[in-house]
């Protein structure tokens, strides 16, 4: 059974180091900000739950899981608070083209 869950954790480590990998690349090749952001946020965060995971499975004590079960939630709760607030930040100070209506900026004007 050692066998299995320290290859389980082998394998989510390294999904999990690719995943933050490819969000290297797409921060690299992506051209507008938002897409950038977007690669920046989501697999990174995937990742590093992939590897917590993995080391989990290949540590196997109480403390150890716990500290890695808070990583993972901690980054779940601050990475998409802190894509947002890039987000506006990036929004408010650079002109990126838009689909459809730009309901922040209308917002924003009409509040003064």
């Amino acid at each position: 059974m050692d066998g299995v869950l320290d290859f389980a954790g082998g394998v989510a480590m390294v999904l999990g180091a690719l995943f933050a990998l490819l969000a290297a690349i797409g921060v690299h090749k992506f051209r507008d900000p938002y897409s950038r952001m977007h690669a920046a946020a989501k697999s990174p965060t995937l990742g590093l739950v992939l590897v917590t995971i993995g080391a989990a499975l290949q540590i196997r004590t109480f403390s150890a899981i716990a500290t890695l079960t808070l990583v993972a939630i901690l980054q779940l709760l601050t990475s998409p608070v802190g894509t947002h607030l890039a987000a506006r930040a990036v929004h408010l100070r650079v002109d990126v083209p838009q689909d459809g209506v730009d309901e922040l900026r209308r917002d924003q004007d009409a509040g003064g």
